[in-house]
């Protein structure tokens, strides 16, 4: 059964749980101008010592709260990716990578790796210096240079 953030949130003091909103906030760059905060300076904000800070991170149900509170947060944010990642791939030029992620997120592609057993197939393997020279004509052939 999966716990509930509310139902985390419960073990912990409520400096405790603004110390978790605060640290994901932090990492949003939403504190301080755009820019995040250093340990201490967080500390410092919350109120407490870079100490207890530290001692709060070692916490299981502290950690579990903060990540719950961060993907909350980044849920928020998948529209506005969502809008971002189409734009990309309705430019004049669609973005090819925008092009593939779509369909990784729509489960239509999937990176796929195929490993062969080189053992008993008959085909000489190559030297070291065979292969950088075999890579540097595909450089010439893909850049145009050397």
């Amino acid at each position: 059964m999966t716990k509930r953030r509310s139902d985390i949130g419960r073990s912990l003091t409520d400096q405790q749980r603004r110390a978790a909103q605060m640290l994901v906030a932090n990492e949003f760059c939403e504190l301080s101008q755009g820019k995040k905060l250093n340990r201490e300076e967080l500390a410092a904000e919350i109120g407490i010592s870079k100490s207890t800070l530290y001692e709060w991170l070692k916490i299981p149900e502290f950690n579990e709260y903060h990540r719950m509170i961060s993907r909350d947060k980044l849920q928020a944010y998948s529209s506005e990716v969502d809008a971002a990642l189409l734009k990309l791939i309705r430019m004049p030029e669609p973005r090819i990578k925008a092009i593939e992620l779509w369909y990784k997120l729509q489960g239509e592609l999937a990176d796929r790796y195929v490993v062969e057993n080189e053992g008993g197939t008959g085909i000489p393997r190559k030297s070291d210096a065979e292969i950088a020279a075999e890579i540097q004509k595909l450089a010439v052939l893909v850049n145009g240079e050397e």
